[in-house]
């Protein structure tokens, strides 16, 4: 450099200005570059943090649910057990059910074979009818006919306390028991064997009158009829009798009380005789009909309703009259279940 003449110094302090100036620049933009950088540095900073922070929230969810996950497995495999086990209740309990209706209907049969046959109610009960419709497979309601001898028969229209299984145990009993009564005893009016029926079922039922003793009893319509001298012998427990001679019904009511501990302790029950004419027609029936609930407001057909349609019906033959009961009871009825067993027994003269 000292060999340098001034004009050479010139230009070469010329050269290292403008380099100067060039690195000037250059630091200029990398100080720009370098902000620029940070700035960036910083936003993507920020953006892990919110990476991060929003990881963490995930983690959390995640181990929420695997949580919930567990919890809805646990639940999904006790439902399923608990479908098992209730799968395995209803297979045992439509095999017990299966086998219940199974047993009521073999006991139907037993009652069945108990009951008269069509055959022996159409020799001892020529021009008559029995509208028999448990309210269940088997039924608290018998009917019952006995021969006394060529022109004498007793018949019967028993309703038993309960309906279903219970009830038909006690008709069993109650058939059984007039039986012997009338065929060992030797009875045949009416009175005297209700009187003796009551005590035949309060000694074999053990009841007394000490609190949870055996209560049931049965209601009982018994006719005695002398088809040679048209003459009929009549008690009751509870269920009257009807006879509807010219158009007109005239009701012999029943003692107001039932075969059975009830009635050990009152007066006897009463026998009633009246003289018959050829073309009278006798009803006896348990209360099954008339308290069927039914019509537009569901309520009891009543008495009255039901004496009305015998007296409408009485002139047309028995199986008519029968056919016609059934009928009007079912159409009342309509599709509401039947809230007891129902028995009635016409008779013409």
């Amino acid at each position: 450099m000292e060999n340098l003449n001034s004009q050479q110094l010139i230009i070469e302090q010329q050269k290292l200005d403008l380099q100067k100036q060039e690195l000037e620049e250059r630091n200029k933009q990398i100080w720009t570059m370098s902000e620029t950088v940070y700035k960036e540095k910083k936003k993507t900073e920020e953006y892990l943090k919110e990476i991060l922070e929003e990881k963490a929230k995930l983690e959390i969810q995640k181990k929420e649910n695997e949580e919930q996950v567990k919890m809805l497995w646990e639940q999904s495999t006790s439902i399923h057990n608990e479908k098992e086990r209730i799968e395995k209740l209803k297979t045992q309990v439509e095999y017990r059910h299966k086998e219940i209706i199974d047993s009521v209907h073999y006991a139907k049969k037993i009652q069945q074979a108990i009951l008269p046959s069509q055959e022996l109610v159409n020799d001892l009960l020529p021009d008559s009818f029995i509208f028999f419709n448990p309210k269940n497979i088997v039924s608290g309601d018998f009917f019952w006919v006995h021969r006394i001898d060529e022109h004498k028969v007793l018949y019967a229209a028993v309703d038993c306390t309960g309906h279903g299984v219970p009830g038909a145990f006690m008709s069993i009993m109650g058939y059984n028991l007039l039986e012997q009564i009338v065929v060992k005893n030797q009875l045949d009016q009416p009175a005297l064997i209700l009187n003796e029926l009551t005590k035949s079922v309060i000694r074999s039922l053990k009841q007394t009158n000490e609190l949870g003793s055996v209560k049931d009893g049965m209601d009982i319509a018994l006719c005695k009829v002398d088809f040679q001298n048209h003459t009929l012998e009549y008690a009751g427990a509870h269920n009257s009798l009807y006879l509807i001679r010219n158009g007109n019904l005239t009701e012999t009511k029943a003692d107001r009380k039932s075969v059975g501990i009830s009635a050990s302790k009152s007066t006897e029950f009463s026998n009633h005789t009246m003289n018959l004419v050829k073309g009278d027609c006798l009803y006896i029936f348990s209360d099954g009909y008339a308290d069927q609930k039914g019509g537009a407001e569901n309520t009891k057909f009543f008495y009255q309703p039901f004496k009305d349609l015998l007296v409408e019906i009485h002139q047309q033959s028995m199986q008519e009259q029968k056919q016609k009961l059934e009928s009007v009871i079912s159409s009342w009825k309509g599709d509401r279940g039947q809230i007891d067993d129902m028995l009635i027994i016409g008779l013409r003269i």
